[in-house]
Order: C-alpha cells, then sequence, then structure tokens
C-alpha cells in the first residue's frame, strides 16, 4: 500500500469510528431524556391529585335567640336556637374519651297549613375546620334530653335539645339545620333540583 492510499484509509476509518461514537451516544440520551419527561410528568399528576379541595363556604350565620324565618314551597317555619351547652353524660351514658357532648336548645315552630316532620338528619354540626358531627343517639336516653323531632302539626312547635359527640378540642362550633333534608336528598339522586326547595342550611353561631 502505497502512502496515500494509507492516509485515505486511515481518514475513513476516524470517519466511521466517530459516526458510531455519535449513534451510541444519542442512543443513551434519547431513553434518559424520556425517563426525565416520564419522571415530570408522573410528578405532576402526583401534584394534581394531592391537591387539597376547596370546601364551600358556609351560607349566612345566625345567632343564638334569633328567630330565624324559613319560608320555601314546601314550608313556612320558625327555628330559634335557645341556648348551648355541654353535658357530661351519666353512669355508662357517656361521651367517648377525649370527645364532649354539646347540647343545642331548640325550638321549631310550624306556621304553614301542613304538618311537617323532622328527623336527626336535620340536624348537624360543624367546627372551624369544617368537619361535620352528627347528633349523637346514645345521649338521646338521658332522662333531660328530649329531641325536637317527629311531626309539628300546623300551628304547632316543639322545642328540645339537639346532642353532639364532638372532640373537646373543637372550636367554633356551628348548628347546621336542613329542613328539606328528606327532599333534597331525593333530589340529588333524581338530578333533579328545584329553585323553590330550600337545600341549603340554616347556620347558626354557637360559641
Amino acid at each position: 500500500m502505497n502512502k496515500f492510499m494509507y492516509l485515505q484509509w486511515r481518514r475513513l476509518t476516524g470517519s466511521i469510528a466517530t459516526i458510531t461514537l455519535i449513534a451510541v451516544a444519542a442512543g443513551c440520551s434519547a431513553p434518559e431524556q424520556t425517563q426525565n419527561n416520564s419522571q415530570s410528568s408522573d410528578r405532576t399528576s402526583q401534584e394534581t391529585a394531592s391537591a387539597p379541595s376547596v370546601s364551600p363556604p358556609l351560607p349566612e350565620v345566625h345567632d343564638i335567640g334569633e328567630v330565624i324565618a324559613i319560608e320555601d314551597q314546601n314550608l313556612n317555619l320558625q327555628l330559634t336556637v335557645n341556648g348551648v351547652r355541654e353535658h357530661p353524660g351519666k353512669g355508662v351514658i357517656k361521651p367517648n374519651q377525649g370527645n364532649k357532648w354539646v347540647v343545642v336548645d331548640t325550638l321549631l315552630s310550624n306556621k304553614g297549613q301542613e304538618p311537617k316532620t323532622f328527623s336527626v338528619v336535620s340536624f348537624e354540626v360543624v367546627d372551624d375546620k369544617n368537619n361535620a358531627y352528627e347528633v349523637a343517639l346514645l345521649a338521646g336516653a338521658l332522662e333531660d334530653v328530649e329531641l325536637p323531632t317527629g311531626e309539628i302539626a300546623p300551628g304547632e312547635e316543639r322545642r328540645g335539645k339537639v346532642v353532639f359527640e364532638v372532640p373537646e378540642t373543637a372550636n367554633e362550633l356551628k348548628l347546621l339545620f336542613k329542613p328539606n333534608s328528606n327532599e333534597c336528598a331525593a333530589a340529588e339522586t333524581e338530578s333533579k333540583a328545584s329553585e323553590s326547595l330550600k337545600c341549603e342550611p340554616i347556620a347558626v353561631k354557637l360559641d
């Protein structure tokens, strides 16, 4: 092989080696870039899924002693919260450790023309963190607790005490009264909404 051909062969060999190295480098970096993009996408999805949901704001909040008029197509009602206190329980009938019983004294007056029926699902309490607490049914066995539930005839009123079990650390409690709880639950199940049906709860500040 003469000197000229030897130089040409060296240049050709060097070019092939360079092209091979570029191809290998490109093949290695592509999966890495794809993996990085995939990891970034996964992180974005996780952050979106873990974002806290925003609770809807409470309706207008009333005060203890205020006579609250509630009117719609189904009822003409007045609600008054007369007071609130804690109950320690009696004997084995008592709240769980770390909790307390809050007794809400209420008065319901039926100003309409038809009898209306209310149950414990019409009442609940929420705290400053928007945690909801249902009626403590066990407290209904106490002698000095009488629920304001049942049927109320037109022109009649029903006074009673609703008891809730909440943590001892619960603050800024509010009573929520849902006068059309059954009708609203049925309408929600059937995906029907009525502008004249009052489904927004009545809120009363307890402390």
